[in-house]
């Protein structure tokens, strides 16, 4: 199994990056290329805390986890990696972390030279960013590893026990796991992570708060007339743009000046969706060219970081990666950002999220584009409805929060703990 992890398919994972990165002569490029091989790492004192996340969604969970371990222990040093120049761009900066970088690739001689640069006393891994070397790599230097926030879709789980050979070994000498639910810290037990290693924490996307900028603020920011409607569809995935837009246009039927606020995942794609609504006739004005959207149509946002406060200005908001097979993404921004939710019928990897939402009255599912144009249409014109809905949101969130603390509660207990075996 390792032979085939090595020889195939991290081969062809690497090729993306390198493939991506490589031809662009940029010093923020050669940067890149250098960290994903494990050099030009920036110096961290020796005993540091390696916080862990994807992308940009984990970019501000990992500030929030970072502020909380500061506050408690003050001159701790922290270090913050991310898997995508996006994410790495969100990074929490000093002081609140002492370095940030790209993650090096899943190599053993690159993970050696990055945990010899680091020099870490601790991982800390967000989500399901599991990868097997440097999980090894952890535990054969007797460095302690948590996963927090912990997720596992099922669809995940099944795809890790194809692969049992490669991932038990490395998850048995995971010191510990805070789960975001109960069938999350199940699913982990199942797939080899001892069951008095495995506790539920909550997910830390409850804890993120509401989005900076205001309502009034955002709408001058964009010549957004008062009393103009407006939907957000955030993160959608390749293929949904199309139902979106489909959406959309079933929508504004009823809603001659309906604007719809739409955010691609990632931004490699930003001109391809522009151009899709363009091809319909549709007016595209740029969150990047700070036009505005007097004379528009759809608000494309082509920059990073924004959507979160973007939701503010959304009558109803859509989460994207959910009419396309892709798993879902954070149900829980346009909540704390005071816009209603929806979603498709595709949430594997935000399952009891989306679970939650609905028995709470938070949240609607819709199956198709005929369905999200009909729940946008009404929510645009019901006020009462869309303030209910937002109420019930926010008391779900507040009723979940105290996940932040137990994540640290766990994150320094392992760590002052140390890795089993590692210390007397």
């Amino acid at each position: 199994m390792r032979t085939l992890y090595y020889t195939a398919l991290l081969p062809l994972r690497a090729a993306a990056f390198v493939f991506g990165v490589w031809p662009r002569r940029s010093a923020e490029a050669t940067l890149e290329r250098d960290q994903r091989l494990g050099r030009r790492l920036p110096s961290v004192a020796p005993g540091s805390i390696w916080i862990h996340g994807a992308s940009v969604g984990e970019a501000r969970l990992v500030a929030t986890l970072a502020r909380e371990i500061r506050r408690r222990r003050p001159s701790q040093a922290i270090a913050a990696s991310a898997v995508t120049p996006t994410g790495r761009a969100l990074l929490p900066l000093a002081p609140l972390v002492d370095a940030s970088f790209i993650l090096p690739l899943d190599f053993p001689d690159v993970q050696r030279r990055a945990f010899e640069a680091i020099a870490p006393a601790m991982v800390v891994l967000f989500e399901t960013e599991l990868w097997p070397t440097m999980l090894a790599t952890a535990v054969d230097r007797g460095i302690p590893v948590a996963v927090v926030s912990a997720r596992l879709a099922p669809e995940r789980l099944a795809r890790y026990r194809r692969f049992a050979g490669l991932y038990r070994p490395a998850l048995r000498g995971v010191s510990a796991v805070g789960a975001a639910g109960r069938e999350e810290a199940e699913r982990y037990v199942a797939l080899g992570v001892a069951p008095d290693r495995v506790r539920v924490t909550g997910s830390l996307k409850f804890e993120l708060g509401s989005p900076a900028g205001d309502v009034d603020s955002l709408r001058t920011r964009f010549g957004l007339q008062p009393g103009r409607a407006v939907v957000a569809a955030g993160s959608t995935g390749e293929g949904e743009d199309r139902l979106v837009l489909d959406a959309y246009e079933l929508a504004r039927r009823n809603c001659k000046e309906l604007l719809l606020v739409l955010a691609p995942r990632h931004p490699e794609r930003f001109d391809s969706v522009a151009q899709q609504a363009e091809r319909r006739g549709l007016k595209v004005a740029r969150v990047s060219s700070h036009a505005s959207v007097d004379s528009a149509d759809v608000l494309l946002v082509d920059t990073i970081g924004e959507l979160a406060s973007l939701y503010r200005i959304a009558d109803a908001a859509f989460v994207g990666g959910t009419l396309v097979p892709i798993g879902g993404h954070n149900l829980l921004e346009p909540l704390a950002a005071g816009a209603p939710v929806l979603f498709g019928p595709y949430t594997g990897h935000v399952a009891e999220t989306s679970e939650g939402l609905l028995r709470a009255g938070a949240g609607e599912r819709v199956a198709d584009s005929r369905e999200l144009a009909a729940a946008w249409g009404r929510l645009v014109r019901d006020e009462a409805e869309r303030n209910r809905r937002v109420a019930l949101g926010r008391a779900l969130l507040e009723t979940n929060r105290g996940a932040l603390a137990r994540t640290v509660d766990l994150v320094l207990e392992v760590f002052d703990r140390g890795a089993p075996g590692s210390r007397p």
